[in-house]
């Protein structure tokens, strides 16, 4: 059997200045999330970086399903994730972006987020909705044995 693995670029141990969304593509990140309330919702990104890193642009938004049906906690239906990592691999792109909403806090990392931030090759793109309009932040993770480092990477909107 083949191993597979999720991450599909180099580690990135500087966080990056801006990830680049298009309305389009933020549009289809509020109204899946906010379809998942009560509960958090949740879908991954696929980006193309800069060749320095520093600039992240969204490619698309691959929606999934909550199977922990909570509203402090998230875990994607495996069969959403393996089918948009096969997309982006096919297409040549990264999972640059895991998303997920707040749906009464603050759009920052929790200790549970950050207890199981799995990918750190990923952003962190929490959106929250307790207050309106909802807020969208982007967050990197750098992880050691001893500490993890959350650094906000600023969000820019760009026409499509």
């Amino acid at each position: 059997m083949a191993e597979f693995s999720l991450i599909t670029q180099p580690h990135r141990m500087i966080a990056p200045d801006v990830l680049i969304l298009s309305p389009a593509i933020r549009e289809a990140i509020l109204l899946h999330l906010l379809g998942a309330a009560p509960h958090e919702g949740v879908g991954l990104l696929s980006t193309s970086s800069s060749s320095d890193h520093s600039v992240v642009t969204a490619l698309r938004f691959y929606p999934g399903a909550n199977l922990a049906a909570s509203p402090t906690r998230f875990a994607m239906d495996p069969r959403d994730v393996l089918h948009a990592v096969r997309e982006i691999r096919s297409a040549g792109q990264d999972l640059g972006g895991i998303v997920h909403s707040h749906v009464y806090g603050p759009p920052t990392p929790s200790e549970i987020d950050l207890a199981e931030a799995y990918y750190p090759d990923s952003l962190m793109i929490i959106v929250s909705f307790a207050r309106q309009p909802a807020e969208i932040r982007a967050w990197h993770l750098s992880k050691t044995d001893e500490q993890t480092t959350v650094t906000n990477v600023r969000i820019t909107t760009t026409a499509a």
